[in-house]
């Protein structure tokens, strides 16, 4: 899965959860995008979730 179909799939799952955004989200976060794509490396993930997640602060 590419970089930027991934982001776009983070993002959802931030805006759909209807919390505010912070750090707190990204074992979660991780841990949804692990259940709904088994083959995904986690690393890639965590990276990802960490840059949206500091974007979605400033």
């Amino acid at each position: 899965m590419s970089n930027l179909i991934l982001k776009k799939e983070i993002r959802s799952v931030i805006r759909n959860s209807g919390q505010e955004v912070n750090s707190k989200m990204l074992c979660s976060i991780v841990k949804l995008m692990n259940m709904r794509y088994r083959n995904l490396d986690k690393r890639r993930v965590v990276l990802l979730t960490n840059e949206l997640l500091y974007e979605s602060k400033a």
